[in-house]
């Protein structure tokens, strides 16, 4: 008799040689076992470290001279960068592996742009900037999600600040056929039409000027694109060197998600 060569109790042939789309359904709980430990662990030594600059800063432990406050504002704003990078990289796994969740409601943009400008305009105004926000007259609601809204918005706002010098930024929000326009423009160092496509590749640096260097990791408009795409939204750009940029968020009616 010949011998038979059998598969391991509990294990089929297929088992041995998984498919592609075996193989991506296995890789999908192995990332979620990952992204729920490391995501608490990542964060919880930078949240420390911001919450006890604050409680130094504002003095409570006892008075500061302006060297030791100057050196806990920078801790405490790497710390701030550091911990915005960890969550647009976890970000980015869960969009990519399919477990980024939207939870589409109504939801009021025209709350969410001025939340952004409450944020950013004291930065702005610290820089010589100025600081413009238009939101027309009545109701403001979209459908969307959230949290999702709000990261694209404040990344958009907080790239048009860190890349203008002198002049300013302003907000624009409009309804034009069915859909809602959400637009940051600034007066900054703009980019070249040949570079633009670059804009929303992930890690990738735009730009001649050192300024596009001194931070960020080229994540930041990626990660908002793919959240946009989420809202079944996109965004766009006009920019010119030395004219300044313009992203354009626009928003559907319909939003792809749990609704």
């Amino acid at each position: 008799m010949i011998p038979t060569t059998l598969e391991p109790t509990g294990r089929t042939q297929a088992d041995a040689h998984p498919t592609k789309n075996v193989r991506e359904e296995r890789t999908i709980p192995a990332c979620d076992l990952f992204l729920g430990p490391m995501s608490h662990a990542l964060r919880t030594p930078l949240n420390a470290i911001i919450g006890f600059t604050g409680t130094l800063l504002m003095q409570l432990p006892g008075p500061l001279n302006d060297d030791q406050r100057e050196q806990l504002e920078l801790v405490k704003t790497s710390a701030r960068q550091q911990l915005a990078l960890i969550n647009d990289l976890l970000d980015m796994v869960k969009i990519e592996t399919g477990t980024y969740q939207i939870n589409a409601a109504p939801d009021d943009v025209g709350a969410a742009i001025n939340a952004a400008a409450a944020s950013f305009q004291p930065l702005a105004v610290s820089k010589g900037l100025s600081f413009v926000v238009q939101i027309p007259d009545g109701e403001t609601i979209v459908k969307s999600d959230h949290h999702a809204l709000r990261r694209i918005i404040t990344k958009l706002v907080s790239n048009a600040i860190r890349f203008t010098s002198q002049g300013g930024v302003r907000i624009d929000l409009r309804r034009e056929n069915g859909a809602t326009e959400i637009t940051v423009g600034d007066t900054g160092i703009g980019i070249a039409t040949e570079d633009q496509p670059q804009l929303f590749v992930p890690f990738s640096r735009v730009g001649h000027d050192e300024i596009s260097y001194e931070e960020g990791t080229g994540v930041g408009l990626h990660l908002s694109q793919k959240l946009a795409g989420l809202l079944n939204a996109c965004i766009t750009v006009k920019s010119a060197p030395g004219h300044g940029s313009k992203f354009t968020l626009r928003l559907n009616d319909q939003v792809h998600g749990n609704s």
